[in-house]
């Protein structure tokens, strides 16, 4: 069983991410309601728990012994397996080895680190606070603090950016050397920033196939560096697939806990019931508030997928998968 915490609070807002986040100071109801919500969680799914990620939002920027205890609360409550895969995503701009150091003395063994991209003009150009050369460091840092599991974001096909661009860029980042990049070609999405300068005709998306083809690019230098695509946008060292998002794409019952996440269990006679948190901190507060006087696990804003509709998302779902693929045995 899976674990997803989504710790909402950045230094600044990224004008691509259409994740809930907030600039705001922690509020200091939030450890409370996510305790609260995980022994809601206990009420409908079992453990022991296989994987736990840390999400945001930016949860680099969290107080290690909150980490410390939420990990605690999960290993009361469900059973924390101890081969566990637990990540945490973290800004380049926000790492020190101190703070390294003391996420790995509590647990955290994966590290996603949001480099995004190499060239100081296209970091500028996403609102990304680092530059090069900090997330250059920020790997250097990890490695010393004993971290053996990175994994590395990559974004692509930005206005503007051409193919030799993204060739050299891309030369230097898989010599960093990571266990596993996780690639993101750019989308604009409605509620961003660019979102917004895109509807009023001040941006424009890359043409397709030039999008197509760097995508191409750099599944080819992925290749080359040795590294193995076991999902569309996902690239992996032998034996360093991530294990958190592949159990995302298996359709069955996770924990979401943390205002925007999702978390849903599997019912034994086929469907599922799938619980969504408001994109607030009132809202999720409000909810958490609810559930712990509720003996439905479907609330407002929740949803059932009947046996039929379970299947064809799995379907779906399961394709994405470029080594597992479906299994119909399986379910």
């Amino acid at each position: 069983m899976q674990i997803y915490l989504h710790y909402p609070y950045c230094a600044t807002l990224c004008p691509y991410c259409d994740f809930f986040s907030t600039t705001t100071d922690e509020d200091p109801a939030y450890e409370a309601t996510m305790m609260k919500e995980l022994e809601w969680w206990s009420r409908w799914v079992q453990g022991p728990v296989t994987t736990v990620y840390f999400g945001g939002g930016t949860p680099g920027r969290m107080d290690p012994n909150l980490t410390a205890r939420l990990l605690e609360k999960i290993d009361v409550l469900f059973g924390i397996n101890a081969s566990a895969e637990i990540t945490l995503e973290a800004n380049p701009d926000d790492i020190t080895f101190a703070g390294l150091s003391d996420f790995y003395a509590v647990g955290i063994n994966r590290l996603s680190i949001g480099v995004q991209s190499l060239d100081d003009h296209e970091l500028k150009w996403l609102g990304r606070r680092h530059d090069a050369a900090s997330a250059v460091s920020a790997v250097k840092l990890a490695r010393q603090a004993g971290f053996n599991n990175l994994s590395l974001d990559l974004i692509f096909g930005l206005p503007g950016q051409t193919q030799s661009q993204l060739d050299d860029m891309l030369t230097r980042f898989f010599s960093l050397n990571s266990e596993h990049v996780s690639l993101y070609g750019l989308t604009i999405e409605p509620g961003t920033h660019f979102g917004v300068e895109y509807a009023a005709g001040r941006l424009e998306e890359l043409d397709r196939d030039e999008w197509l083809s760097m995508y191409d690019l750099v599944a080819s230098h992925a290749q080359a560096m040795g590294f193995h695509r076991y999902e569309i946008s996902n690239f992996a060292q032998p034996g360093q697939s991530g294990r958190h998002n592949r159990s995302y794409w298996r359709d069955r019952s996770f924990v979401g806990v943390g205002p925007g996440a999702h978390g849903q269990r599997q019912l034994g006679h086929g469907g599922l019931e799938r619980r969504q948190n408001p994109k607030s901190l009132r809202g999720w507060k409000q909810k958490v508030k609810t559930s712990m006087d509720c003996d439905r696990f479907i609330q407002e804003g929740d949803e059932a997928l009947s046996p039929h509709e379970w299947l064809r998302e799995a379907v779906m779902l399961g394709v994405r998968d470029l080594d597992l693929g479906i299994d119909p045995f399986g379910w």
